[in-house]
């Protein structure tokens, strides 16, 4: 029997790390597809947090198309959302002095989401083999649990953004650069 694979994928740190390095987008289910490379794929997992309609329609409209898209792609995709909060900076002006704040809107959850189903997933024996795409140093303790329930755990992400720590823990490393990607390109 194949080993069952399930790809769990950051999907913002992978969209951030290939634009950052590459300057383009990549396709994350070909790059999963790829990843698996003929084993018996269970699921892919995509994490995201939605973007917010109230402060930019376009590109809310633009990512729920994404989403729509990932979905249609394959009958193995799994959208899992984490959420947005608000963030104000202060800041003060280099050149007259005056304090101002900006406003962000950052995703949060996502790290969580994604170790909650490492863990739970292994622990109903529901994959044999967990590929990260994530490049976090944040998800070394959590793979270290999976490994110690005798799951196989490989890990991929773009040189510039990878932590070696995370690298370190895995069973295999599979970098995703220019070669690698070359047929998951958006």
């Amino acid at each position: 029997m194949a080993d069952r694979v399930m790809v769990f994928i950051d999907g913002s740190n992978l969209d951030m790390a290939t634009h950052e390095a590459f300057r383009r987008r990549v396709n994350p289910v070909k790059v999963a597809n790829k990843l698996v490379s003929g084993r018996r794929l269970m699921r892919i997992n995509y994490y995201e947090s939605p973007l917010l309609p109230e402060i930019n329609q376009n590109s809310f409209n633009d990512q729920q198309s994404f989403f729509q898209a990932l979905r249609k792609s394959s009958p193995f995709v799994e959208i899992r959302y984490g959420r947005r909060v608000k963030r104000d900076k202060g800041y003060t002006c280099p050149h007259c002095s005056q304090p101002f704040t900006k406003t962000s809107y950052g995703q949060k959850g996502v790290d969580v989401l994604i170790t909650f189903d490492l863990i739970t997933l292994a622990t109903m024996n529901a994959y044999d083999v967990a590929i990260l795409v994530a490049g976090d140093q944040d998800f070394v303790c959590p793979v270290c649990e999976v490994r110690m329930m005798n799951k196989y755990v490989e890990n991929a992400f773009t040189g510039t953004a990878w932590a070696k720590a995370l690298k370190d823990v895995t069973d295999k490393h599979t970098l995703l650069d220019e070669t690698f990607l070359s047929d998951c390109w958006q």
